[in-house]
């Protein structure tokens, strides 16, 4: 979408900030009580990943980006569960999706990965780090593989909001359900058709360009959200990004319920399930 002008916004600002400023003298000296404002719907689990060290992490040059985004939910199911943080392998993540699908691919959708976990779990990160180009012939030793298995006692669980489907994006169900998820502070895995040329326009928000325009496509981490009923579709979704050099954004709640192909959650089992 087109950047909002703004070349008349600091004078009405003004204005109406002295107007309410006037309103509230006013209250204050009459003795009548002072009504706060309606509250914006808004989650930020940004302070959570600060907390606990989960920075940002980059998939280079490779066909990565799905597996760095639901190893980012599983190291946030961790910290969450044992308040710590534990990086935890991409290149070990990616080698169990392709034996658990019989592939030698680099990258995997979100249900081939979680196969992959559910059968082989996932070792830290310096077990396996991640390799600036892929090696289909690289596996893990016996070691690790044990080492890894010891995740599949955590608990963690998969939750669907929207199975895989490039055909649609969200329905106003699914995004209150991804609202909702960022609400009781678990990141979204979520898949899209992305821009063939990613703009962020006035503050920091995706270009959303026509069909023609995008293509299939880019999994972002979902990390909170603003209603703004003064961006298309009402709102804002906040993304931690592995591509670009990391470089987070926003996209509004249109282009995710035009471009969104699936979206997913983990939590871990002591969590009560919606």
């Amino acid at each position: 979408m087109a950047s909002k002008g703004f070349s008349w916004t600091g004078n009405r600002i003004g204005v109406v900030a002295g107007v309410l400023l006037l309103g509230l003298f006013a209250a204050m000296r009459e003795g009548r009580p002072v009504e706060a404002g309606p509250s914006v719907r808004q989650a930020d689990l940004r302070p959570a990943f600060r907390k606990w060290g989960l920075g940002p992490r980059f998939q280079g040059d490779r066909n990565t980006c799905s597996v760095f985004v639901l190893t980012g939910a599983l190291e946030y199911a961790r910290a969450s569960r044992e308040d710590r943080a534990t990086t935890l392998s991409v290149e070990f993540l990616n080698w169990a999706a392709n034996q658990a699908a019989g592939e030698r691919d680099d990258g995997a959708f979100f249900s081939d990965l979680w196969k992959g976990f559910s059968a082989y779990g996932i070792c830290p990160e310096p077990e396996m780090p991640y390799q600036a180009e892929f090696d289909p012939d690289r596996a893990p030793g016996p070691d690790v593989k044990d080492q890894a298995r010891q995740a599949l006692e955590t608990g963690f669980r998969l939750h669907w909001i929207k199975p895989w489907n490039p055909k649609t994006g969200l329905s106003a169900q699914e995004l209150e359900r991804i609202k909702r998820t960022l609400d009781r502070q678990w990141p979204v895995c979520g898949g899209f058709r992305w821009p063939l040329h990613p703009v962020h326009e006035e503050g920091d928000i995706l270009n959303t360009p026509p069909p023609e325009g995008v293509k299939d496509g880019h999994s972002v981490l979902l990390v909170g959200y603003r209603d703004d009923p003064e961006q298309p579709g009402g709102g804002t979704f906040l993304f931690r990004n592995t591509n670009h050099y990391g470089r987070e954004g926003r996209m509004t709640y249109a282009y995710a319920s035009v471009y969104m192909n699936d979206a997913a959650w983990v939590d871990f089992s002591v969590v009560e399930e919606e």
